[in-house]
C-alpha cells in the first residue's frame, strides 16, 4: 500500500527535480543507487512536506550543487529518504530530524541531533575498507579498564584506612538522659541518717511523719535543683563536643560516600566500556567504511575523552542495519 506521505522512484524525482533548476547532476544518479543497497533498500522515497511529517535517522549521502540546491538522503531505519532543497550540508552519519518548513525559502527544516566524535569520518558511496580503527578503539577502551582497575584496588586501600566512626545520639537526646540520670540519682538517695531517727522518734505521730518527709522532699528538690543549675553551666561545653563528633562523622560519611560514589562510577564505566567493545564486534562485521583521521587524540588519553568513545561507537552502532543490531541484542541476552 503506498504511503501518501512519500513519493516513490525517487532517484528519478531527485535527478529530474536537479535538471529542472539547471543543475549539473554528475555522478550523483550512480552514487544515489550505491548507498541504498549499501543500505539494502531498493528505492529511494521522496518526502511530501505535510505538517504532522518527522523523520529522524542518519545522513547518508549529501551533496551541494549550489547554494540553492543540496541533496541529502536520510536512512530512517526503514527507508531511505531523499530530498533537493536550500539547506546547510550536514555531515555524512549524523544523526538528523527533518521536518517540512512554512513561509521560508526552503522546504525542509534540518536538525543534527549527534555527530561521529573521535576523529572519524563515514561514507556509503564507495567500497574502502580500513578495519584497523575498530582494534583502536578496542584498545583504547581495554586501557580505560585496566585503569578502573586501578581506581577500584586504591578504592580498597582507602575504604580499609578510614577509621570507623559511630553517629552520635541527638544532642537533645543526651541532655534528656543527663537529666533523668540526675533526678534518678538524687531522688534514689533515700533519707539521710538525722532523717531516719527523726522518723523512728516520730513513730506513729503522722504530723511529725509529715514533716519529715516534706523535710526530705524540700532537700532533694534544692540537690536537684543545684546539680541541675551546675550542669546547665556545662551545656556549652558539652555543646562544643557534640558538634566535634558531628564533624568527624560527617567527614567519616564524607570519606565512605566518595569512596562509594568513585567506585559506582569505576563500575559504570567498566561496564560501559564492556558494552561498546561488543557494540564494536557487532560493527566490525558489518564493514562499515570508516577513516580514522583524528584517532590519535583519543588514543593519547581514552579516558578524558571516554565519553565521546561510548557516543560515537553508539552512533555508529544504530547506524548498522537493524538485523545486525537485533543479533547482537539477540547474543548479549544470551550471555547473561
Amino acid at each position: 500500500m503506498a504511503n501518501p506521505r512519500f513519493q516513490t522512484n525517487g532517484v528519478d524525482l531527485l535527478i529530474d527535480g536537479l535538471l529542472a533548476a539547471g543543475e549539473a547532476a554528475g555522478d550523483i544518479r550512480e552514487r544515489l543507487w550505491e548507498v541504498a543497497w549499501a543500505r539494502g533498500y531498493q528505492d529511494v522515497v521522496v518526502p511530501i512536506p505535510v505538517p504532522d511529517v518527522r523523520i529522524d535517522g542518519f545522513c547518508v549521502l549529501a551533496q551541494k550543487f549550489s547554494a540553492q540546491h543540496t541533496m541529502v538522503c536520510v536512512d530512517d531505519g526503514e527507508q531511505l529518504v531523499g530530498l533537493v532543497d536550500r539547506i546547510d550540508e550536514p555531515p555524512l552519519g549524523a544523526k538528523v530530524r527533518m521536518q517540512p518548513l512554512y513561509g521560508t525559502s526552503a522546504h525542509w527544516g534540518f536538525k543534527v541531533l549527534a555527530t561521529l566524535g573521535c576523529g572519524l569520518t563515514i561514507r556509503f558511496d564507495d567500497d574502502h575498507v580500513e578495519s584497523g580503527w575498530v582494534d583502536r578503539l578496542k584498545n583504547c577502551l581495554h586501557e580505560v579498564r585496566e585503569r578502573e582497575v586501578a581506581v577500584r584496588r586504591q578504592i580498597e586501600i582507602d575504604r580499609g584506612n578510614i577509621v570507623f566512626v559511630l553517629p552520635p545520639a541527638p544532642f537533645r537526646v543526651e541532655m534528656e538522659k543527663a537529666d533523668k540520670e540526675i533526678r534518678d540519682r538524687v531522688t534514689g538517695g533515700g533519707y539521710t541518717d538525722e532523717e531516719a531517727r527523726a522518723l523512728g522518734r516520730a513513730k506513729n505521730n503522722q504530723s511529725e511523719i509529715a514533716k519529715v518527709i516534706a523535710a526530705r522532699d524540700k532537700r532533694l528538690v534544692d540537690a536537684y535543683r543545684l546539680e541541675v543549675t551546675q550542669f546547665r553551666a556545662q551545656i556549652p561545653e558539652l555543646r562544643a563536643e557534640y558538634d566535634k563528633k558531628m564533624e568527624a562523622y560527617a567527614e567519616f560519611r564524607k570519606q565512605i560516600d566518595r569512596c562509594n560514589e568513585t567506585d559506582g562510577a569505576s563500575r559504570a564505566i567498566t561496564d560501559a566500556s564492556l558494552r561498546a567493545t561488543q557494540q564494536l564486534e557487532t560493527i566490525e562485521q558489518a564493514v562499515l567504511n570508516v577513516r580514522a583521521q583524528g584517532l590519535d587524540r583519543i588514543e593519547e588519553n581514552p579516558r578524558r575523552y571516554f565519553s565521546e568513545i561510548i557516543q560515537t561507537i553508539d552512533l555508529l552502532f544504530e547506524l548498522l542495519p537493524k538485523k545486525l543490531q537485533k543479533q547482537a541484542a539477540s547474543a548479549a541476552s544470551g550471555a547473561k
